[in-house]
């Protein structure tokens, strides 16, 4: 009897398991499928992409990315959207992180309205405060400038940084910086060189964060740019007109190359951005 209820037990678990994996298999396939189909679409002739019923076996061109490598505008939109994503995040590390660190450590009149008011703005829609940015960037001459785009998508990136951030010093003990206070560091000191590098895992997750919205943002950057300054994202909605309709082709492979190295990226850095997200989860 102890036999058979071990094989009924052993066989309840293994169809357990098998549908376990059979349904993360089914979820990961329904995530992967829209980014597959662009890629597909990407690698098609214009005929292929207009056949009916769709092509699931075909010869895969490289035509489309040639043709978007060849666009005269392609390399600096590319560098627009590299220096605005860059600035946007170092601007909101650069003031989210002590601001963080001043909500978590020292105690002060209306710190949590202050707080919760600051995470109201990043629920505000981008449209809401998009005509305010645009008649201030004008009055101060800014308009259709990289610092305009940096400054906006820094307004919606900040207090991410600090409602992460302040996580990750509240859970640090005080204990560390008191220690380096007692060997004669100060309190910049101490934060330098005693806190910083502890959070590492947070700095890089709020990073990936704010460089993917950064990257992928279109409103911004659509109203507050010119042909100069725009971005890859901007730069896509060219393939949408035209004499001929929808570069689909060329829609899609430029889709691709916009996305391509915030995944490396991400990629790159999943020990720290993992490590980042989970931190704090699990106090003890």
């Amino acid at each position: 009897m102890a036999a058979l209820n071990y094989v009924g037990s052993r066989r309840s678990k293994l169809l357990f398991a098998g549908g376990v994996y059979a349904a993360l298999i089914a979820l990961t396939a329904a995530f992967l499928f829209p980014l597959l189909w662009i890629i597909g679409l990407s690698l098609k002739t214009r005929l292929q992409v207009f056949a009916n019923p769709p092509l699931f076996v075909w010869w895969p061109t490289w035509e489309n990315y040639a043709a978007v490598f060849g666009r005269a505008d392609f390399p600096q939109a590319f560098i627009n959207s590299l220096l605005v994503s860059s600035g946007a995040v170092s601007l909101s590390l650069l003031v989210g992180v002590p601001a963080a660190y001043a909500f978590a450590r020292f105690p002060f009149f209306g710190r949590n309205f202050l707080f919760f008011g600051l995470l109201a703005m990043r629920m505000l829609p981008p449209i809401a405060v998009l005509v305010p940015m645009y008649v201030l960037f004008s009055k101060i001459g800014l308009t259709t400038t990289r610092s305009s785009v940096i400054l906006a998508y820094s307004t919606f990136s900040l207090p991410l940084v600090v409602w992460i951030m302040r996580g990750f010093f509240e859970d640090l003990p005080r204990e560390l910086e008191e220690s380096a206070w007692v060997d004669g560091a100060s309190r910049y000191q101490a934060f330098f060189y005693v806190v910083l590098p502890l959070i590492r895992p947070g700095l890089v997750a709020a990073s990936i964060l704010c460089l993917q919205l950064a990257w992928n943002d279109f409103l911004f950057s659509a109203v507050l740019t010119n042909n100069a300054t725009r971005t890859l994202p901007v730069l896509m909605a060219a393939f949408s007109g035209g004499d001929t309709g929808v570069d689909w082709g060329g829609m899609t492979a430029s889709g691709v190359l916009v996305i391509l190295p915030v995944i490396v990226f991400s990629f790159l850095a999943q020990r720290h951005l993992v490590a980042g997200l989970s931190s704090g989860a699990v106090k003890g």
